[in-house]
Formats: structure tokens, C-alpha cells, sequence
């Protein structure tokens, strides 16, 4: 397995890639600080996952997941981590390209189940 990270806050980055080790002890996890660099690290290499923050710097997730689907025209599953957790926020960022949805502060079973599902397609 090999999941792309995309966030800008370092701690999230750090907790988010250990609580995929806990479901996945043997994937390779690239970490990039904003959609920019996941961008460019999508351009040169495959992933079985992306996961994606919202509200970054230089490119944000919106601008990412439309270049995903649009010009790389990849279809990698990809699932934003994100603390827009008002009501129409999901279904915002669902009909935006995202694949799945989870909020922050993250679950670890709803992310254990988002994995599993995620990586089932």
C-alpha cells in the first residue's frame, strides 16, 4: 500500500500517518505540506490513496482534488480530512471530487473504516 498525506499542519501530518500504521504497519506513506506538492508528487508516482486536508496554503484541497480528476485525470480514491464539519460541508466537498469524508478531530475507527472501504474500490 501507498498513500499520499496532504496537510499543512505538521502534528496532524505526523498523527494521521502513525494512525495509518496502526492499520497498515507496511505502507509506504509520502507526507506533502500542501496541494502544490501533492500535485507535483502525483505527477512522477502512483498511489493506492490520497488524503487530502482542506484549508492550505498555496494550493488548497479543492484546487487539488479538481486537478486529480481533471488534468491528471487519475482515479485514485481520494478522501478529505478536514475540520469543515458543518452541515452541507460533506456533501460539498463529496460533489466537489472527493471520494470519502472524514472530519477532524479524526476517529480512529471511522478512519480504520474509511481505509478499508477506500481501498476495496
Amino acid at each position: 500500500m501507498k498513500f499520499l498525506l496532504v496537510e499543512d499542519e505538521e502534528f496532524n501530518l505526523i498523527v494521521l500517518e502513525e494512525m495509518i500504521k496502526i492499520s497498515y504497519p507496511d505502507a509506504k506513506i509520502v507526507l506533502t505540506n500542501n496541494g502544490q506538492e501533492a500535485y507535483e508528487m502525483l505527477q512522477t508516482n502512483s498511489f493506492d490513496l490520497i488524503l487530502s486536508d482542506i484549508n492550505m496554503p498555496i494550493m488548497d484541497g479543492y484546487a487539488l482534488i479538481k486537478k486529480i480528476k481533471n488534468e491528471l485525470l487519475l482515479t485514485t480514491p481520494t478522501v478529505a480530512v478536514t475540520a469543515f464539519a458543518i452541515q452541507g460541508d460533506k456533501e460539498k466537498l463529496l460533489m466537489s471530487g472527493f471520494d470519502y469524508y472524514i472530519s477532524k478531530p479524526i476517529d480512529m475507527a471511522e478512519l480504520h473504516k474509511v481505509l478499508k472501504v477506500s481501498l476495496l474500490d
